[in-house]
């Protein structure tokens, strides 16, 4: 049975605030591996019988509709909807590996886990289910097996997994042929029967798992589920089977246009929250109208549902073991004059904490997990060697309070704001252990932060920097490099005639770059003129300083061709605390797994010789 798609009423013009979200975890049976979540409560007594659990995609739609999925939970809060959001196992902060066995059951059992969670913990008698991509096919599996969900909004979602891992496969491809290595990458490091793109990676067991998922074949049982809303995917129909195996399950279905997905899913710094969708899903969700269900299926319900409620219990702290290690992780929070600052912070259990410790910062406007979840592997890694590490989202990322959207402008990720809120997660972390030593790592502005901090900071003695795109911004001097780098070469503009650069971006640089062009000619000739040179001279205080400084570049990235260019690297004996290392692969954000492996073991060499250092000194 179908109905109409509700209209987009406008939200009330003043809600009380919600409070700020809970993080959690939660350990359930038959998964290893704590889940962590985002809960988020309306304003006191402002609260629906209907909770909201969201399920996120896989991958690098992750990453880029990671903010817009907050944005969803904090306007369903303020709504009067108890809102969890979750990472799924081997994914995000939750515990565990995409390489671990029986990932689509663990990824089930969490789904139904958190629902039966959310449901006890908030008191509501209803839970609707928002799943995105891979999140919906999760969310229909959990169907299959009873999860206490009454209603379900699916985006962009097949009845098919095998259609899922074919759009991701494509996807892989092309990236493939964008990114590959002029160098020798090595080995691969996946095996035959993987599926690799955006940076991520599903093992043959789990492509062969979603490859074999059938929507059509799920026993969901009769009035499971209420009602449904199917999504469009800007103006992409919904999947007809999909919609038809859920009206034959006694489900009220309404399809409804789902504009702005790719908004929502462009470039972490880009993407943009699908407003008109969040009040098309609340007013849906406010005319819910919740029939009689047949005595056995209520029966069966409040079975499933206490059962689930005590597999499934909350914790501040997430118990892991890495490499046969104990460690532990706890959610930071830090109070700064915008808001409040959120970081993971990943500790030794069973030894010592070492008298260093590690702050990862944002990739660009990635959150805190890093490129490809590079820094939750490193964190965790580091811990279990006694390295505490902390993962940490400057003002307007991830989970840290301000606006996002002023990320459009590439400048505002190298505002001088950012160092002081490092500084002041190294404050935090100083109160923990008086006296420690702290090495920064980032990629691309985190990077950026990385050298800053240890040139303003004497309480860090190293920075690990990937693909930084400079080291001292200058408008003008960014332009001039995209110039190099960008529209001077054949390659980008194929890149733009795809559609693979948008043309906001090169319209602007195409607008600055007659003045960029000369102020960085006149800044030049002022160089040479007065014999200034304001890297070489900084270099030389962290030399003179004791602070080392690791480099690790991709191929083709602009900033290594301009210190080659002006023959820096050559300068070794001046020099000695500087390291530069290659990774093969044209991904700035390393995409490749063959770049990714290559990072991690250069990062491990650089954390090896600062803990040789400080052991000597």
């Amino acid at each position: 049975m179908s109905s109409t798609p509700p209209a987009c009423t406008a939200p009330p013009q003043a809600r009380p605030a919600p409070p700020p979200a809970r993080p959690v975890y939660l350990d359930a049976d038959e998964v290893a591996d704590p889940i962590f979540g985002f809960l988020h409560m309306p304003a006191d007594g402002q609260g629906r019988q209907t909770a909201v659990l969201i399920c996120p995609p896989f991958g690098w739609d992750d990453i880029c509709s990671y903010r817009s999925r907050r944005d969803w939970a904090e306007h369903l809060a303020a709504a009067g909807h108890p809102t969890l959001r979750i990472d799924l196992p081997g994914a995000g902060d939750s515990g565990g590996s995409p390489e671990d066995p029986r990932r689509l059951a663990a990824w089930t059992v969490a789904a139904g886990s958190a629902a039966g969670w959310l449901s006890a913990t908030t008191s509501c008698h209803h839970v609707a289910a928002i799943g995105i991509g891979l999140g919906g096919l999760v969310i229909c599996r959990a169907l299959g097996e009873g999860a206490p969900i009454d209603e379900v909004v699916l985006w962009a979602v097949p009845s098919r997994g095998h259609a899922f891992v074919r759009e991701l496969r494509a996807f892989g491809r092309m990236e493939t042929s964008r990114f590959a290595a002029h160098r020798n990458p090595g080995p691969s490091p996946l095996p035959n029967g993987s599926t690799e793109a955006g940076g991520f990676v599903l093992s043959p067991e789990t492509t062969q798992a979603l490859e074999t998922l059938d929507v059509a074949t799920l026993a969901i049982p009769d009035g499971q589920v209420h009602r449904a809303l199917l999504l469009e995917r800007d103006g992409i129909r919904v999947d007809t089977r999909l919609k038809q195996r859920l009206e034959e399950a006694g489900a009220e279905v309404t399809v409804a246009p789902g504009r702005d997905f790719g908004a929502m899913m462009a470039e972490p710094q880009e993407a943009r929250s699908p407003t008109e969708v969040f009040a098309l899903v609340e007013s849906w969700l406010g005319e819910t109208r919740h029939g009689s269900v047949p005595a056995s299926l209520e029966v069966d319900r409040l079975r499933l549902s206490t059962t689930t409620t005590r597999a499934a219990e909350d914790h501040n702290v997430a118990a892991l073991t890495v490499n046969g290690v104990r460690v532990s992780e706890t959610p930071l929070m830090i109070e700064q004059p915008f808001g409040r600052m959120f970081g993971v912070l990943a500790e030794p259990v069973d030894a010592s904490p070492t008298d260093l410790c590690a702050v990862l910062l944002n990739a660009g406007a990635i959150r805190r997990i890093g490129p490809n979840r590079m820094w939750v592997e490193i964190a965790r890694r580091w811990a279990a060697r006694g390295v505490p590490s902390l993962r940490l989202d400057l003002e307007g990322l991830g989970d840290t309070d301000g606006d996002a959207d002023r990320f459009t402008s590439v400048a505002e990720l190298y505002v001088p704001e950012m160092f002081d809120q490092t500084r002041a997660a190294l404050d935090v972390l100083e109160t923990r252990s008086p006296g420690r030593r702290f090495v920064l790592a980032g990629l691309c502005s985190g990077a950026f932060w990385s050298f800053h901090g240890a040139l303003r900071d004497e309480r860090v003695s190293a920075a690990f920097m990937l693909n930084p795109r400079t080291l001292f911004w200058d408008a003008s001097q960014e332009t001039v490099r995209y110039l190099r780098r960008g529209l001077l070469k054949p390659s980008s503009w194929q890149m733009i005639a795809r559609g693979e650069v948008p043309f906001s971006r090169v319209s602007a640089v195409a607008r600055q770059a007659p003045l960029s062009l000369v102020r960085h000619v006149v800044a030049e000739r002022q160089a040479r003129r007065t014999g200034s040179d304001e890297l070489a001279d900084t270099l030389d205080r962290l030399r003179d300083t004791g602070k080392r400084l690791v480099f690790v570049f991709s191929e083709e990235e602009p900033f290594h061709e301009e210190l080659e260019r002006q023959g820096r690297l050559e300068q070794g004996d001046r020099w000695p605390n500087l390291e530069v290392d290659l990774i093969p692969g044209r991904d700035h954000t390393l995409r490749p797994l063959y770049s990714q492996r290559h990072a991690h073991d250069a990062l491990d060499r650089a954390l090896d010789r600062e803990l040789a250092s400080l052991s000597r000194a």
